[in-house]
């Protein structure tokens, strides 16, 4: 039980950081108060188990006693009513595991879900990241005057500016040069400059 709160907390860390939504934090914290609950109720059972297999080792030390004593046959009833208490606490004692192991499976099947919660959630994550990291590469044309000179770009000047200054235009600029944002032309740069 100890394994599945410090595997609870671990889940938590991951959906803190994956950043997932309110209602899956508050679905976790349900959860960890049910596994607390849960672990009491496992810790009080073990106790009782305990308890219960300690009583049936007294009474059983009490029912060989008394069939080993001289007044066995006079003790008959007290013999019946030993065994009868002895599989009554059996009974209790089976019952007791029943139960542990059913609340055993209840938690089990709860991270279970949870942790098919989690993947499916990491799945949309790694996907989306994926997506927003993969920009669609931009196509340049060849269609473009093969003539013209290189320009060396100067403080203040634009993409728009040159074509201007030089009687060439936008496109070709951008096509020659494979420029993939025309706003970041810094200064310096040499660019091939297309004539007709």
């Amino acid at each position: 039980m100890d394994k599945n709160i410090a595997l609870y907390g671990v889940l938590f860390l991951f959906l803190s950081v994956f950043g997932f939504g309110q209602s899956e934090r508050i679905m976790m914290a349900n959860l960890k108060q049910d596994l607390e609950l849960i672990n009491r109720e496992v810790k009080g059972l073990r106790s009782e188990v305990e308890l219960l297999r300690r009583e049936n080792a007294q009474l059983r030390v009490a029912l060989e006693q008394v069939s080993q004593s001289p007044k066995a046959n006079q003790e008959t009833g007290l013999v019946l009513e030993i065994q009868n208490r002895m599989q009554v606490l059996e009974l209790a004692l089976k019952q007791s595991e029943r139960a542990r192991e059913s609340m055993q499976d209840g938690v089990n099947q709860k991270f279970r879900q949870i942790i098919e919660q989690m993947n499916l959630g990491f799945e949309q994550v790694t996907s989306q990241n994926k997506q927003k990291n993969v920009p669609n590469p931009p196509s340049f044309s060849t269609d473009y005057p093969k003539n013209g000179f290189v320009h060396k770009v100067e403080k203040g000047e634009t993409v728009s500016s040159i074509a201007q200054k030089y009687q060439s235009k936008v496109s070709w600029i951008i096509d020659a040069n494979q420029i993939g944002d025309p706003t970041k032309v810094f200064v310096g740069r040499e660019l091939f400059v297309p004539q007709k």
